[in-house]
């Protein structure tokens, strides 16, 4: 903690002071975005449709884990 005019603030903010937050350009975050939205659609389609896999397969059952 910092104490600098009376006000104590953290050292974590005080290291963000200054620092221009780096925002990626548009294309690249829409991209990013558009493949986590088509992601998290075929997980839906895939659990919707999991009573059609065969009982062995890894995707049927809830013991799989999906990888963020």
């Amino acid at each position: 903690m910092n104490t600098a005019v009376g006000v104590r603030t953290p050292a974590a903010v005080l290291a963000r002071v200054g620092r221009r937050e780096t925002q990626r350009a548009p294309l690249p975050r829409f991209m990013d975005a558009l493949k986590k939205s088509r992601r998290q659609e075929a997980r839906r389609v895939i659990a919707r449709f999991a009573h059609l896999l065969p009982p062995d397969h890894p995707w049927r059952g809830s013991q799989y884990r999906w990888k963020p």
